[in-house]
Formats: structure tokens, C-alpha cells, sequence
């Protein structure tokens, strides 16, 4: 049922989304003083929402110079946030991209493309020129398997995210503050600006479960939604575009027969075409989990698993992409580290996947391809997320 007037929350920030972005909104606001709400659909720190698993991979190595910056900006919070809450949210280590000098771009661009951004941005890093070369840097990985042009770059700021203990962080230290409210199990159904509030403006987002909705109010409002996007745009009058599709990726673990050579973070343009097919990464061991530290997780970074809305995910890992993902790893990774096709942990993640493949951070259009937009709002729409699916 509707509440009345006097018990609709009202505050000074409005978050729709409650996963790791949300949060991380959630913990900036209250820290600077402002009243929050969070609404999401499943609750805080569920077990349906993408921000789930191990690691994420942090990276300087973009393929164009806007993204660069965000990254660059994005390590300074990351530090400062670690320095001064005494929490482990990152473990440093090398990057290496690696692939055909010339492969095709993919969603995360060529190496071609990177290698320029990291020189018009000054960032340092270090280039193989060569499988061999590849090799001796990195013995976790067999020359005699990679094509003859094969070349490589390593950045060392690159580091795995601890989603986990990030999460965690930001919501103990947002509830802290006495600032934020959580609205739990409720979708948000329709948003609304409203003129009438002093000139200024409120949103009013109208939220519910079956027949029962209620209200809430505030001056500014952002936008987490993951794979939910166009439900959440829906509310607005917007829809996403029809090509922005989701992706049911796939990933396993695989443990550690030997302690050396260990792999760092990578990842692998072996692509020959106009798409990601060919294209994998993997993480180091990480101690981020107690029953974690002595195994890897790899992946394809390409799907034969394409929705276009998260009613039709289906949460099953493919056997056949995991074949293919063990044929790769047989060739790639040195024996003595892995049994290729002995992996474990193995479960499936959601890419909410725009047209052009990238995240998606501004504002919210007052109408579809129009240059106006709502006041003081904010979207981020990432390219990924874990959830708990396991196979």
C-alpha cells in the first residue's frame, strides 16, 4: 500500500543498485556528509546481484585515453581507501597482454591500441617483442604454442580487486556514518522528476513488490543497475538499445601442482577475426579466500551465451566453452603448474555488454538521442560481474 506524504523517505541521495558500485556511491556520500538511500531489488550483499567471486581485475592497460584517466584516478582512491582503512583491497602485480602485433580490435581493444594509450598517457611499461621473449619473462607460459608474431605488454600498476572485503568495507563504513537507509526486496518501478520542490527539483522513485509500492524522494540520484539497466531505464521512458545484449561467461579454477613459475595477471588477444573469439585471461593465486590461495582462475573471454534480458539467463555453465577453454590451456600454460583439464569452482558471470562493448558512465537522456538530460544524476553500467552460479 501507498504510505503517506510524511513517511516517504526523503533524502539527499537516491541509489538504485545495490552491488559493489552502489555501495562504493553508498560509502562516498555518506563520508561526505550526505543522507542515502539504496534500493535494490534483491537486498544488500545477495546472492543474485553480479558482485560475487574472488577478484576482479584492475588495469591502467585501456585501449583509448578517457579510460586511461579514469583508471589512473581510480588507483589513487583505491590506494587512499587501503592506506586508511588498513584493508587489504589489492594485491599489486604485473600485467601482461599479450597476442598477434595486429589482432583484430575486440572489446577490450588490440594490443596495438593499448601500447599507443600507455604512450600518449607517459605511463611506463614493458615491451616482448617475441614469443621467446615472452617466455623467459614469464616461464608459466610455452613459447612453442604461441603464433611467431606473438608480442607482449606489462604494466606493473595493475593489480586483482578483493571484491569481497571492498564490499564489505564500503557498506560497514556508509552504515557507520548513521547516514544510509536500505530499501531490501523491493524493485524500483517508475522514477519521476518533480519541478515543484522549491525550484530545485526532487526524484521520486516509486517501488514495490505485487500489489504493495511505496515512495521515496531525494535531490540526486545514481544509477547501478548491472544487467537490470533497462528495467531501471524503463522507469524513465528509455529502453536500451536492442544490440546492448547480456553475456553468460564462463570461468573454473584450477590448482597449483607447483609453486613456480608463477603467472601473474594476463591476458591473451588470440584473436584472428573481428571478434573475441580466441581471447582468454587468467589471475594469479590470491589469498583473498581461505580455501582459494593455491589455485588460478582462467577464463574465455568470448560466449556462446547472448540474452537480451536477465529473465532468459540461464546460470549453467557451457561444457562445450570449457572444452575449448582446457584445449587452449593444455597448449598455453607449462604442465608442471596445472592439469588442464582437471579444474574446479567452475560457474558462469554476466556481462551487461552496450553496443560498443564499454561501460557506460554519465548522465540519464531526457528522451532517447536527445543532449539533454536529467539534473544531478549519474549511471554506471559496468561490463561484468560474477554471481554465485556454480556447474
Amino acid at each position: 500500500m501507498m504510505l503517506t506524504a510524511s513517511s516517504v523517505p526523503e533524502v539527499d541521495i537516491l541509489i538504485i543498485g545495490g552491488g559493489i558500485l552502489g555501495l562504493a556511491s553508498a560509502f562516498h556520500a555518506t563520508t561526505r556528509g550526505m543522507r542515502t538511500l539504496i534500493v535494490d531489488q534483491y537486498g544488500l550483499r545477495n546472492d543474485i546481484n553480479s558482485s560475487k567471486g574472488i577478484e576482479r581485475m584492475f588495469r591502467l592497460m585501456q585501449d583509448n585515453v578517457s579510460e586511461i584517466r579514469l583508471a589512473m584516478d581510480s588507483l589513487r582512491l583505491w590506494q587512499s581507501l587501503q592506506e586508511v582503512s588498513g584493508e587489504r583491497l589489492l594485491a599489486m602485480d604485473d600485467l601482461l597482454f599479450f597476442g598477434h602485433r595486429d589482432a583484430p580490435m575486440t572489446t577490450e581493444g588490440n594490443l596495438r591500441q593499448v601500447r599507443q594509450g600507455l604512450d600518449v598517457m607517459n605511463i611506463p611499461y614493458e615491451y616482448l617483442a617475441s614469443p621467446s621473449i615472452i617466455h623467459r619473462r614469464f616461464p608459466a607460459f610455452m613459447d612453442r604454442s604461441m603464433p611467431s608474431d606473438y608480442a607482449g605488454i606489462v604494466q606493473p600498476d595493475s593489480a586483482s580487486i578483493n571484491v569481497q572485503a571492498a564490499a564489505s568495507l564500503f557498506l560497514s563504513a556508509a552504515m557507520k556514518t548513521g547516514r544510509l537507509q536500505s530499501i531490501k526486496g523491493r524493485k524500483v518501478i517508475r522514477t519521476t522528476y518533480c519541478r515543484s520542490f522549491g525550484g530545485r527539483g526532487k526524484y521520486q522513485a516509486f517501488y514495490g513488490d505485487g500489489d504493495a509500492s511505496m515512495m521515496a524522494r531525494a535531490s540526486h540520484l545514481i544509477v547501478c543497475p548491472g544487467i537490470w539497466a533497462d528495467s531501471v531505464l524503463s522507469g524513465f521512458g528509455l529502453k536500451q538499445a536492442p544490440s546492448w545484449k547480456i553475456w553468460q561467461m564462463n570461468f573454473a579454477y584450477w590448482k597449483l601442482a607447483a609453486a613456480k613459475p608463477r603467472p601473474p595477471i594476463w591476458f591473451e588477444f588470440g584473436n584472428q577475426d573481428a571478434s573475441d573469439h580466441g581471447t582468454f585471461y587468467g589471475f594469479p593465486n590470491l589469498d583473498f579466500a581461505s580455501d582459494m590461495g593455491d589455485s588460478v582462475k582462467m577464463s574465455a573471454d568470448y560466449t556462446y551465451d547472448v540474452f537480451d534480458a536477465p529473465s532468459n539467463v540461464t546460470h549453467r555453465v557451457d561444457p562445450s566453452l570449457l572444452n575449448e577453454l582446457c584445449q587452449h590451456l593444455e597448449k598455453l600454460i607449462d604442465p608442471i603448474l596445472i592439469e588442464a583439464r582437471d579444474f574446479h569452482h567452475a560457474g558462469t558471470c554476466l556481462y551487461s555488454m552496450a553496443p560498443d562493448g564499454k561501460m557506460v558512465t554519465g548522465r540519464i537522456p531526457l528522451a532517447p538521442e536527445v543532449q539533454e538530460f536529467y539534473p544531478r544524476t549519474a549511471m554506471c553500467i559496468m561490463e561484468s560481474g560474477r554471481e554465485i552460479g556454480r556447474a
